[in-house]
């Protein structure tokens, strides 16, 4: 994995913009981690692509998580303050998961983790129910009642569920619950934190800052964006300070 720099980031989030936020998710590590195959990356279990965002987040901007969340009962806002390391799961596997098997009575069930090509099948149409059945259909690699094998539709939702449990088990760092407490009302609830779409929101932020910041010192100064962004963070403000002075 390599640090990237500010053009590089600027060209991921141009080229991300119009993309679903799994396609996002590709087109991050295929610039910060250049020894993967994409077709690779999008074969890893969700779970361990969203460690590897985790840790480009890291090198992006810092070890520290600064986010807003809402107490779903007096609508107080929290200000939550957390480390990577806080939310990295304690099990990582370097290489790929084998299919897991589970058997709930008479049910045995073969199934493999959900990828981003799974993902990328669901696609942006369809609702919750419909996502759930297409990622059951393409990750259940069989299904056996006693010694005979079925198809989907006739294993009980029950069974599926424990299927689904399973797997969140397997793919630790694919469901990641931050434990909230609310100080006004003194409720207590988990959230879920979803590292992609932190990212992107952090990396929206800072491109449409940089852009701006690109803006102001070219049109004072004249200088070429690709040599603006080569500057170091700290170097661009002391110009700006002078341009606003």
């Amino acid at each position: 994995m390599i640090a990237l720099s500010a053009a590089q980031l600027l060209e991921v989030w141009e080229r991300g913009s119009a993309k679903s936020l799994t396609e996002r998710a590709l087109a991050l590590l295929e610039s910060a981690c250049p020894d993967l195959e994409c077709q690779t990356v999008a074969r890893f279990s969700i779970g361990r692509r969203d460690a590897l965002v985790l840790s480009v987040r890291e090198c992006t901007f810092g070890s520290r998580v600064a986010a807003i969340a809402n107490c779903p009962d007096c609508d107080e806002q929290l200000e939550l303050t957390f480390g990577v390391e806080d939310i990295r799961a304690s099990i990582l596997a370097d290489e790929p998961i084998e299919p897991g098997t589970l058997a709930v009575g008479e049910y045995e069930l073969r199934f493999r983790l959900p990828d981003s090509l799974d993902l990328l099948a669901i696609g942006a149409g369809n609702d919750a129910q419909s996502a759930r059945d297409i990622l059951i259909e393409r990750c259940l690699l069989s299904a056996r009642r006693r010694e005979d094998e079925i198809p989907v539709a006739r294993v009980p939702e029950e069974v599926l569920a424990r299927m689904e449990e399973e797997m969140s088990k397997l793919d630790e760092q694919a469901n990641v619950q931050l434990s909230l407490d609310c100080p006004s009302c003194e409720r207590n609830w988990s959230a879920a934190f979803d590292i992609l779409t932190f990212f992107w929101a952090e990396l929206n932020a800072w491109a449409q800052r940089v852009l701006f910041e690109v803006h102001t010192l070219a049109s004072r100064y004249g200088w070429r964006e690709a040599d603006i962004l080569e500057m170091s963070a700290a170097r661009r403000n002391i110009y700006l300070n002078m341009v606003g002075a």
